[in-house]
């Protein structure tokens, strides 16, 4: 099946209008507040003016040191909505709480996954753009195959996931990137506007309460989007493959 990039927006839309009030409240809680976290984290990282390559290397180094544990619970509580939506909208006949239990269990092995598949990327991106943009695109659904279909286990979802994306790397590649890109764009936007706000108000720490957090609703935003998306994309390419 060739997956038709306009149907699966709709069919991303879709979701968000039946279900909007539920994706909210779980964003809200696992992709806003951690995001605002990360980013009142970041603005205390001081940066001289003209810093040189080698001054910013060091202050990105210095400000992952110090601050690696609450990095990894971010990490982990972003990862966590993304799975517990993941497996409310593909795997159903579950309660709210159940999702999230059931997602707490198998967090860790979506952990995994997840970062093996941005090693991977990441060593594609070394060689070049387009093959870190194409391995994106034939892993992206291996993540949901594991929440929609946890009688498969980590590797039979890693399977079912590589088989499904067979033919569709580049459309899914392109639907993944362009949903992150057009709202990064405008979270990006908003991030430098804070900045400006923030650095006027002498950087005080009420400020930086304000100002960020339209940031990280905009962040949050492309978070759901990109998880809507990927679940629209996950039932048409399994519904086919199903024989739906």
């Amino acid at each position: 099946m060739r997956l038709s990039l306009g149907s699966t927006l709709a069919d991303a839309a879709a979701l968000w209008r039946s279900e909007r009030d539920l994706v909210v409240r779980i964003a809200g809680v696992f992709y806003l507040l951690p995001i605002l976290a990360l980013a009142m984290l970041a603005s205390g990282m001081a940066l001289p003016d003209q810093a040189t390559p080698e001054q910013v290397s060091k202050a990105v180094s210095d400000f992952y040191r110090a601050n690696l544990v609450w990095l990894l619970l971010i990490s982990a509580a972003l990862e966590f909505g993304t799975l517990a939506l993941l497996k409310l909208f593909l795997q159903g006949g579950n309660t709210v709480r159940g999702v999230l239990q059931a997602a707490a269990v198998r967090l860790l092995p979506f952990v995994l996954l997840g970062f093996a598949n941005g090693a991977v990327m990441q060593l594609g991106f070394t060689l070049f753009v387009l093959p870190g943009v194409y391995i994106f695109g034939r892993t992206w659904m291996m993540g949901a195959a594991y929440a929609a279909e946890p009688g498969r286990g980590l590797f039979g979802a890693i399977e079912r996931g590589f088989r499904l994306s067979t033919g569709n790397g580049w459309r899914l590649a392109l639907l993944g990137f362009g949903v992150a890109m057009v709202i990064g764009a405008g979270a990006l936007a908003l991030l430098i506007v804070a900045q400006m706000l923030i650095a006027a108000a002498g950087s005080a720490q009420w400020a930086q309460a304000v100002f960020l957090v339209p940031v990280a609703a905009a962040a949050s935003a492309a978070y759901a989007a990109f998880t809507l998306v990927r679940v629209a994309a996950y039932r048409r390419l399994a519904g086919s493959s199903n024989g739906m």
